[in-house]
C-alpha cells in the first residue's frame, strides 16, 4: 500500500522537535512512487542506514513532558507504598527489535512520550525469568507474586505490580550494526542451503539507546495494606536488580546489551519529591501481623532524637521496623557505600557501626556465626570498623 503522506508535503528529514516514535514509525519515506515499492536504496547508498542515521547521536523526548510522567507515576507508587528504582545503561540497550518496520528492524516507542522505554510486562518478564531460573524460587511463590504462566487459563494475578520503566530524562540514541554471515541459511529461497564461511556477511544497521542512560523502574504491592504483598514487593525489587546486572532486559542480551547499574544518586533525587508522609505512608510502619516478629520491643519504639543524617536514611530503609526491607537495603545500598572509597572516612565507619548493631539486634545469630550469604556482608563492616 502507498503511505498516506506521499504527495502531502510530509517532512523529508528528522527534527529536533518531533516526537521520535511517530516519525520512526510512520513517516518512512523510502517509498518510489513510479515503483510503487519500499526501497532499500538511495541514491547509491544504503536507505535504511540512511534513516536511522537520522537519528543517530541525537537525545529524544521532552524534558517537560517526561518530568509529568515521572512525577504522575512517582505519586502513584509511594501512594501504593511501592519503590522507584533508578538504573542506567552499562552498555546500549534495544527493546522492539521484533516490532514490524520498512527498514526491517523495529524498536519500542512510548506512545505519548516518543521516547525508549521498556513495558511493564517486559519488565515483569525479566525478574520473573530470574525468580524462576537463576534464584530457584518455588513454583507457588511464583505463581503468587506473578500469577500463573501465560499458557495456563487461570483468572489470577500476582501480587505485585509491576510499571513502564521510563527514562529519567532526554535519551541519546545511537545507531549499531548486526552483521549475520549466514544470510542464504537463515532465508533460504529454493533449495536449502548451509551455514558457510563462504557466503557475504550482510551489514543490517538498527537502533540502540546509548550507554549511561538514566531509567526509572517502579513496583509496588497489588494490595497496599496487605503485609504478604507488601513483602513480595521487597522481593521483587532486590531480583530487579539483579535481573538488570545478570541478565538484563531487551534485546541481544547473549551479546551484552540491555545491562544495567543502579545510580543512588539519581535515584536519591527522584524520591526525594514524594515523601512517604504525603500520602499517608510512614516509614515506620509495620506489616501487618509482623510486631515483635524477630525484632525486640525497643526496636518498635520512635526513634531517639537526635539522630544523624545516615541514621535517619536507614529508618527511611526499614532500619528499625521492617527486618526483611532493610536487609534488601543493606545489601544493595548501604554497603556498596560503606565500601566506596569515595564516601568519607568518618560515614564509612558510622554506616559499618549502625550496621553492625541491626544485625546484633535484629539477627544475633547470623552475626555470631553468619550462614554463607551474610558471611561477606560481616567481614566487610567489621573490617571497615577497623579502619
Amino acid at each position: 500500500m502507498r503511505p498516506l503522506y506521499a504527495g502531502n508535503r510530509a517532512p523529508d528529514n528528522f527534527r529536533a522537535e518531533f516526537n521520535a516514535g511517530l516519525w520512526y514509525d510512520k513517516f518512512c519515506n523510502r517509498w518510489l512512487p513510479k515503483k510503487r515499492e519500499w526501497s532499500l536504496e538511495s541514491n547509491g547508498k544504503n536507505g535504511k542506514k540512511e534513516w536511522i542515521d537520522q537519528l543517530n547521536d541525537k537525545k529524544v523526548g521532552s524534558p517537560a513532558y517526561l518530568e509529568m510522567m515521572i512525577d504522575r507515576m512517582g505519586r502513584l507508587v509511594t501512594a501504593l507504598k511501592g519503590e522507584l528504582r533508578c538504573f542506567a545503561t552499562d552498555w546500549r540497550f534495544v527493546t522492539g527489535l521484533g516490532r514490524e518496520h520498512p527498514v526491517e528492524n523495529g524498536f519500542a516507542w512510548h506512545h505519548l512520550l516518543g521516547v525508549p522505554f521498556l513495558p511493564g510486562s517486559s519488565v515483569k518478564g525479566v525478574v520473573r525469568a530470574w525468580a524462576e531460573n537463576w534464584v530457584g524460587v518455588e513454583p507457588n511463590e511464583v505463581r503468587r507474586i506473578f500469577g500463573p504462566p501465560g499458557w495456563i487459563d487461570e483468572k489470577r494475578v500476582g501480587s505485585v505490580l509491576f510499571f513502564d520503566a521510563l527514562p529519567a530524562g532526554p535519551v541519546k540514541v545511537q545507531a549499531d550494526v548486526m552483521t549475520p554471515h549466514y544470510a542464504p541459511y537463515y532465508q533460504p529461497q529454493g533449495v536449502p542451503q548451509p551455514p558457510g564461511d563462504w557466503f557475504d556477511p550482510v551489514p543490517i544497521p538498527f537502533l540502540t539507546v546509548a550507554p549511561g542512560q538514566p531509567f526509572l523502574f517502579a513496583i509496588a504491592p497489588r494490595r497496599p495494606e496487605c503485609s504478604q504483598d507488601r513483602r513480595d514487593c521487597v522481593l521483587a525489587l532486590e531480583w530487579l536488580e539483579e535481573a538488570l546486572a545478570g541478565i538484563g532486559a531487551g534485546a541481544k542480551t547473549a551479546v551484552g546489551y540491555g545491562r544495567f547499574t543502579r545510580r543512588l544518586d539519581l535515584e536519591e533525587r527522584w524520591s526525594a519529591r514524594w515523601p512517604k508522609s504525603e500520602t499517608g505512608v510512614k516509614g515506620d510502619e509495620p506489616l501487618d501481623g509482623d510486631a515483635g516478629e524477630g525484632v525486640s520491643p525497643e526496636l518498635a519504639t520512635s526513634i531517639p532524637e537526635p539522630v544523624s543524617a545516615i541514621r535517619a536514611a536507614m529508618e527511611q530503609d526499614g532500619y528499625s521496623s521492617n527486618p526483611e526491607q532493610f536487609m534488601h537495603a543493606l545489601t544493595t545500598k548501604w554497603l556498596p557505600r560503606m565500601q566506596n572509597v569515595d564516601t568519607e572516612v568518618a560515614d564509612r565507619r558510622e554506616i559499618a557501626q549502625l550496621l553492625a548493631e541491626w544485625y546484633q539486634k535484629t539477627k544475633p545469630d547470623q552475626w555470631k556465626k553468619p550462614n554463607k550469604k551474610n558471611t561477606s556482608k560481616i567481614e566487610a563492616i567489621k573490617r571497615t570498623m577497623d579502619i
